[in-house]
């Protein structure tokens, strides 16, 4: 609380002029300080104007005596005098920064406004994104989902890439970013390595085989390498369609030869074949083409004298048979062999219950 402007005792008595925060030069002289008695009945002295605060010729103000340990203590206003009021306090403000105190006031504290601190949190973009890379790459290498799987690949790496312009953590967008580009070249890796071996599988519509040892033609009645297609009344058989009884014209095929059809003449036109067993082998790992041949064989001569009537020791028939392959084993299930007789001289009708 501030003492209002008036005149005041200075303990000298006399009485001078407080403007409210200090006292002035304004005295008035040889009059004794009011009473509370004596003040309702003396004229209310006006506050001087701006004029009369500063007269031309200021009166002197007379010398201040200590006053007598036996009077009262003088008014004392709440404000010390110019001359003696304490140095400035200085104040630190929350943000570090310190203000001087002045004209008695204590130290002001400004506000400062705080820095920005980075933000901890994970967007959930960015999270998202990751995810999605992850479920696309592993889509993508299967290719009955494969399509399903590039979309999901491409969706989460355009997630992850805005993640980064998001406040928070960029870690889950930078390895969304990463895992889309490594798992995209790995997709398209195995997606490339599934359709080679499919098309080789899937050349010609059905399994390929290869011939086994097959017994070297004699006479003038070999059509060498004819183009099998070329052969007069010849109709070219995949292997799954293929029957026992159908009669094959003489072609001859090295140990290279990876064959996809046969084919197949009316028995009744001349030709040197005829097959007389179809079966299916254990199922199971690749044997090998050798293990595979003695199964193959092993079948085919058990079967020879029921179909031809005599045994393959004393016949002048002989037989060969077509085993899969190890492309058709692993890539189209092919288990199948075929047991063919030959004859070394061309025939006409069937050779079942041929008796020689």
């Amino acid at each position: 609380m501030t003492t209002p402007a008036g005149w005041y005792d200075d303990g000298s008595g006399n009485r001078r002029w407080w403007d409210g925060q200090q006292w002035t030069e304004h005295v008035v002289t040889g009059r004794p300080a009011p009473s509370d008695e004596s003040t309702a009945s003396e004229p209310t002295v006006q506050e001087p104007t701006a004029s009369e605060r500063a007269p031309e010729a200021p009166v002197p103000a007379a010398p201040i005596t200590p006053p007598d340990a036996a009077e009262p203590a003088p008014f004392v206003p709440p404000y010390t005098l110019a001359g003696q009021m304490p140095a400035p306090a200085a104040t630190t403000s929350p943000a570090g920064m310190t203000y001087p105190a002045y004209g008695g006031y204590p130290a002001a504290s400004w506000p400062v406004a705080p820095s920005p601190q980075p933000a901890t949190g994970v967007p959930v973009v960015g999270i998202i994104g990751l995810v999605a890379v992850v479920i696309g790459v592993v889509c993508a290498c299967f290719p009955v989902i494969a399509i399903a799987g590039w979309a999901l690949l491409a969706v989460g790496f355009v997630m992850s890439l805005i993640s980064l312009f998001l406040r928070g953590r960029k870690w889950p967008g930078i390895t969304g970013l990463v895992v889309a580009v490594i798992g995209a070249v790995l997709a398209a890796a195995v997606s490339f390595l599934v359709l080679a071996t499919s098309s080789i599988a899937e050349n010609g519509d059905s399994p390929f085989a290869a011939p086994g040892d097959r017994p070297s033609s004699e006479g003038d009645s070999s059509t060498g390498r004819e183009d099998p297609s070329t052969i007069e009344g010849a109709e070219m058989v995949p292997f799954e369609e293929l029957e026992v009884g159908d009669c094959l014209p003489l072609v001859e095929y090295t140990d290279d030869d990876v064959i996809f059809d046969l084919p197949v003449v009316p028995c009744e036109q001349p030709h040197t074949d005829e097959i007389y067993l179809i079966f299916d082998v254990e199922d199971g790992e690749f044997p090998g083409d050798d293990a595979l041949g003695v199964t193959a064989s092993d079948g085919c001569l058990a079967a020879f004298e029921s179909y031809v009537g005599v045994s393959y020791d004393v016949s002048e028939l002989d037989y060969y048979y077509y085993q899969p392959t190890k492309s058709s084993w692993n890539h189209a299930s092919d288990r199948t062999v075929q047991c063919i007789l030959f004859s070394y001289e061309e025939v006409t009708g069937t050779l079942k219950g041929a008796n020689y």
